[in-house]
């Protein structure tokens, strides 16, 4: 070997330059050895460059070019993904990391909700595919991992028929009343709601409720208008009667913060959790810090009467948008002029809802047909046939 190539350093270490790089250790061995294993790195394909990367630096360095078109909210949750395979991980070279390393990783994810999951495991699929591409890897160490089975999370739903009541009942009363009116009649996303302006937006002679756009929170705390959730959000949705007669006197936006302005992030959650408040006031006569505390609980229970169960109300904004279109689908809406008034490009999510309904609804046919059936030869047929029949 050239002695330009091996020196010894003035700290007693040796150092061997290759390909523009420099290789050290503290014997000439050493320092051979470690240039040795780059050039076997370079002969299967692996650039150390990348190699070398730290999974947090890697992963990170990922997100700026592949999901910078993401909202805030969305990065922040991709950044904390990374950190925190990085730190299980104890942030090993992108070369180190193994198949068994992302199994057990995604295993711990099981607490978690399916999508949540889902979501994690298609950004570092991305991340590693792009790191073999780039020399960092030399095979995809989530090739061969499987998705763990998931708790089951109780998914967004229809309103029960009381809970439906309770809503229609009570929306002159709170100020996110005639809100959730519109998701619930109009199948409206919670943004497109506070977007909704009575007399911009709503045709009463035509009977119809034209959505233009709808507010947005991805950037933060902070009311954003944008055009809407998909290419198809913007739409004509029919005006019913209960919703018409909701919105005949009002003008102007349907709830606002106290300066009649777009709501905030936090100011809506607050003005939700109050109306949920309201309404379970409204089903149980009194407000929950007062629950045994009226006088005529306490008269019940110096009678040593049972106080009535406290009904919760759990609806969450989304459950009005399958709720309106789960009553499409009892009412034979097809699916295309649905998909239409949801504001879907895609019939995705409809689909999901009406084939569990049409399952649901297959249950209760074939109870009806077994019901009937047995029902039917008792009390339609002469019991001189039905001897007939078993002599035959």
């Amino acid at each position: 070997m050239s002695q330009k190539r091996l020196t010894k350093r003035a700290d007693g270490r040796y150092k061997v330059n290759y390909g523009g790089k420099q290789f050290y250790g503290k014997t000439k061995a050493e320092a051979v050895k470690k240039r040795d294993e780059y050039i076997a790195s370079e002969n299967i394909g692996l650039d150390l460059n990348f190699a070398e990367m730290t999974f947090l630096d890697y992963g990170l360095k990922w997100l700026r070019v592949y999901r910078s078109e993401c909202g805030i909210s969305q990065q922040k949750q991709y950044i904390k993904m990374v950190e925190f395979t990085a730190n299980t991980l104890h942030n090993k070279h992108m070369r180190n990391i193994t198949v068994t390393d992302m199994q057990g990783i995604c295993n711990s994810l099981s607490v978690y909700s399916a999508s949540h999951v889902a979501k994690y495991m298609s950004m570092v699929r991305g991340i590693f595919k792009t790191a073999v591409a780039e020399g960092a890897l030399i095979r995809n160490p989530m090739d061969l991992v499987k998705r763990p089975k998931c708790k089951k999370t109780e998914g967004h739903r229809a309103l029960d028929p009381w809970e439906r009541d309770l809503v229609a009942a009570t929306y002159t009363g709170h100020e996110f009343g005639l809100c959730a009116m519109v998701m619930l009649y109009a199948g409206l996303r919670r943004g497109e709601a506070l977007y909704i302006d009575v007399d911009r937006d709503v045709d009463f002679v035509n009977k119809t409720i034209t959505v233009r756009g709808a507010v947005s929170f991805s950037e933060g705390n902070q009311p954003q208008i944008t055009d809407g959730k998909t290419e198809a959000a913007q739409r004509t949705i029919p005006l019913v009667p209960p919703l018409a007669d909701a919105l005949r006197d009002h003008h102007g936006l349907l709830c606002t913060k106290g300066d009649g302005t777009l709501m905030t992030q936090s100011s809506f959650d607050r003005k939700f959790e109050s109306y949920k408040t309201y309404l379970e006031t409204k089903l149980n006569g009194c407000h929950k810090r007062w629950y045994g505390k009226t006088k005529e609980h306490k008269a019940m229970m110096d009678a040593d009467q049972a106080l009535p169960d406290w009904r919760e109300v759990t609806i969450r904004c989304h459950d009005f948008r399958v709720d309106f279109c789960t009553r499409c689908y009892y009412a034979g809406i097809p699916l295309k002029t649905l998909q239409s008034w949801m504001g879907h490009s895609d019939a995705q999510m409809i689909l999901e809802i009406y084939s569990k309904l049409t399952k649901e609804q297959e249950a209760t046919d074939a109870v009806k047909l077994a019901n009937y059936m047995t029902g039917n030869i008792t009390a339609h047929h002469p019991q001189s046939l039905v001897n007939t029949a078993k002599i035959g």
